[in-house]
């Protein structure tokens, strides 16, 4: 079940710092978001499961663990396989798992790959298309979240994540990540 938007509120508030910090020095939200990660990073779990899970629903893609400490979940991406013959348009699909509230996302990254990858359009709606609605699957009965209705995955939210800050901070961007189109 997901957490009401004042629950999800309260969360991100706990997390994230609501002023700047002109010193950029960490926030005492930084220091309990630190302290949360490092439990979850030494002990493999649902997570990592999860990744083998993907691996073997598909094996004609690659799978990307892209999780990073700097945000609030962890994160994956279904990239589709590079030859020279497949070069052009292709979507990237991502998973994140939020660490902070019992809630996961997939949306989709649109690239053009030729002699390097270029970023084109960014869909954070979880698409129902392959892979996205097996990933949303397994994330949801591995990890046992609930996905986060874009309505509340938009709402604004009074705190700073990484280069976002208010007005324009959504849950989104405090529960996952605050850069969703910088994939590895």
């Amino acid at each position: 079940m997901v957490p009401s938007t004042e629950e999800l509120l309260e969360i991100a508030r706990t997390y994230w710092p609501s002023e700047e910090d002109p010193n950029q020095e960490p926030s005492p939200e930084a220091h309990l978001l630190h302290a949360l990660w490092q439990p979850k990073l030494a002990d493999p779990g649902p997570w990592d499961i999860l990744i083998d899970q993907l691996e073997q629903a598909f094996p004609q893609d690659s799978i990307g663990d892209i999780t990073t400490s700097r945000d609030a979940s962890f994160w994956c991406a279904i990239y589709p396989r590079r030859t020279p013959e497949r070069a052009g348009l292709h979507w990237v699909y991502v998973g994140c798992a939020s660490i902070i509230a019992p809630v996961y996302t997939v949306y989709r990254v649109l690239f053009e790959y030729g002699e390097r990858r270029m970023f084109r359009q960014l869909d954070l709606e979880p698409p129902a298309v392959e892979p996205a609605v097996t990933l949303a699957r397994l994330m949801e009965s591995t990890m046992g979240l609930s996905l986060l209705p874009p309505d509340i995955a938009n709402h604004p939210v009074p705190v700073f994540v990484g280069w976002k800050s208010p007005p324009k901070t959504t849950l989104f961007h405090a529960l996952f990540t605050s850069e969703p189109d910088n994939l590895p």
